[in-house]
């Protein structure tokens, strides 16, 4: 699959719960490719505005160029949407009237070996979405002591393995660093034969270094509140997660919005209006269905939830 040939997820489902009208401004904290900027420009029409966050400067100019008919209605950003609050303020935008977060890699991620996303592809332990910052995978195994890459393979991972894996990647990491993929995954095939169980173990082990490089647990659930208060009366959020991790951080932020009463939980009785200011869309999250994952396999661990601001 190359890139042209992305399928993002949930196009017929966005669509719906957003109800997009001609005008209406639109942030994307997620742009990836473009595919779902690309299903809603054309909704919200020459008046309306898209503004997308992506950390991939790969992914955010070939948006740019799928999307360069649709250049007056555009700004992007080479940004983490956790910044998008502050950046969309330095260019006068204080309320917008959806945002849409699509937590999952995009095609390039997976599919081309040097960004080390894949357990199936030889590729340098790389990970970041930004390649121009931060720490890589092999930064992490190399040098992060046993009982912090025990506990990110635990909770990032939920691998039940991880003691047994930290122990033998600080082993085998003393006659010579990790550098590429396959010695990740020749390191899994040491205690696990078969290869099912050697998937399943690897892509557990690949998913908690990249949410350790990327910090991508942190971002989301600091930063969802903030995009909250960033939507219009009316407006409404989507987000579209692939594992339990970030399903649980989503279903938890948008409950707690839901409620109403927001008063801390050390006074006796409510103090605040007792009004909610926020409404849960989806009581459970929306799953594909059979057709869309016989097109797209890749939608199949996909949930999505939404929310609306009153």
């Amino acid at each position: 699959m190359n890139k042209l040939e992305h399928i993002s997820v949930f196009l017929p489902e966005v669509s719906q719960f957003f109800d997009l009208s001609p005008g209406a401004k639109v942030v994307d904290g997620t742009l990836g490719l473009g595919g779902h900027a690309l299903h809603l420009l054309p909704q919200i029409g020459p008046s309306g505005h898209y503004y997308g966050f992506d950390l991939d400067q790969e992914n955010l100019d070939e948006a740019t160029r799928r999307l360069a008919n649709h250049s007056t209605q555009t700004t992007f950003f080479h940004d983490n949407f956790s910044n998008s609050v502050e950046r969309l303020n330095e260019i006068e935008v204080t309320q917008v009237d959806a945002i849409l977060l699509d937590l999952g890699l995009s095609s390039p991620h997976i599919d081309e070996a040097e960004r080390g996303f894949s357990i199936l592809q030889e590729g340098p332990l790389d990970m970041r979405f930004d390649r121009s910052q931060g720490i890589t995978a092999a930064d992490v195994l190399n040098t992060w002591p046993e009982d912090d890459l025990k506990q990110i393979i635990y909770k990032y991972g939920e691998e039940r393995y991880a003691p047994k894996i930290a122990r033998l990647v600080v082993e085998q990491r003393k006659e010579k660093p990790f550098e590429m993929t396959s010695q990740l995954m020749d390191l899994i095939e040491i205690f696990m034969k078969s290869s099912g169980d050697r998937r399943r173990v690897a892509t557990r082990v690949f998913q908690a270094l990249r949410i350790a490089v990327n910090d991508e647990l942190t971002v989301l659930e600091t930063t969802l509140p903030k995009l909250l208060e960033l939507l219009s009366p009316g407006g409404r959020m989507v987000v579209l997660s692939y594992h339990s991790l970030e399903d649980r951080i989503v279903k938890n932020v948008f409950r707690d919005a839901a409620k109403a009463c927001i008063c801390p939980s050390e006074l006796l009785r409510c103090e605040c209006p007792g009004e909610s200011r926020f409404k849960v869309l989806t009581r459970k999250p929306v799953v594909p269905t059979d057709e869309e994952i016989e097109q797209n396999s890749r939608s199949r661990s996909a949930k999505l939830r939404a929310i609306e601001k009153k």
